[in-house]
């Protein structure tokens, strides 16, 4: 059985936190385990972890970690990677955990889930976690949404925020512009004026109302000429994964796909046959 197959035979019932005995209660040591690598969530303040391992240190951990064994003396984190970290400031030598047998595909569900439960996630990770269910274990849309609890429309737009620049990710995943702001500037299909907007909505404050407003006029008139150059972005992305910035002129068409490395390059040769 593959792993997707697994993953969603077994029923998230039987893998999430809850369903475990205490029975299965373990004290591992906390040096003999490592982050979970398909844990979507990049970014853990620094002040809430020291909140919380204050309050291990006054309480002790009130909920076991969920991790998976790897080796014969190595453990892997499920669910709880903060409440592992902030053990480690605390000075814990040992961590309550439940060990359990998991796939791959079942690691991101769990890391997904407990993260989208909690609201831990920015949008994009959010959307580089469907991304990798989808491209690693074959997932489609619509069983994302039956995992996360959402609609199909919900999966597509958190993954149409992929189109943007690398640099407007990088301020939508800072906070410093928001989920909305950035599906206002979706509608744009070139990354540098997509960055001069993000740049005026830090400096000048700008709502997402106010710019609507200041682009639907411009894009309006682009979309009578070239309504089709989102339609190719959003299909390449689809398809094959990637980024285009495409540019048209009265003679030519230019596009430019972003590869993050040669790997990926080779990859896409592959897919056409190269």
């Amino acid at each position: 059985m593959n792993k997707k197959a697994r993953g969603l035979g077994r029923g998230l019932a039987a893998i999430l936190p809850g369903s475990e005995s205490l029975e299965d209660l373990q004290l591992i040591d906390i040096n003999a385990i490592e982050p979970n690598p398909y844990q979507p969530r990049r970014k853990f303040s620094e002040k809430e972890l020291k909140e919380l391992a204050e309050s291990i240190k006054a309480n002790g951990l009130l909920q076991p970690i969920i991790v998976r064994q790897i080796s014969e003396d190595r453990y892997q984190i499920v669910a709880g990677e903060r409440r592992w970290r902030a053990c480690r400031i605390a000075g814990l030598t040992k961590i309550p955990a439940i060990v359990k047998d998991l796939e791959d595909s079942e690691m991101l569900q769990l890391a997904l889930i407990e993260n989208l439960q909690r609201e831990d996630l920015n949008p994009v990770e959010e959307a580089l976690a469907y991304k990798q269910l989808i491209e690693k274990f074959g997932f489609t849309q619509s069983e994302i949404a039956q995992i996360v609890g959402k609609d199909r429309a919900t999966i597509t737009n958190t993954l149409r925020l992929l189109n943007l620049s690398e640099k407007v990710l990088e301020m939508l995943r800072d906070g410093k512009i928001t989920e909305g702001h950035a599906r206002v500037l979706l509608r744009i299909s070139d990354f540098n004026e997509q960055e001069e907007w993000a740049r005026r909505i830090v400096e000048e404050g700008i709502s997402v109302r106010q710019l609507e407003k200041l682009i639907s006029p411009k894009e309006s008139k682009m979309e009578n000429d070239n309504s089709w150059i989102r339609e190719i972005s959003e299909k390449l992305f689809k398809n094959v994964g990637l980024k285009a910035e495409i540019k048209t002129t009265k003679r030519r068409v230019r596009v430019v796909l972003d590869f993050k490395n040669k790997e990926e390059f080779e990859n896409f040769l592959r897919k056409l046959g190269l």
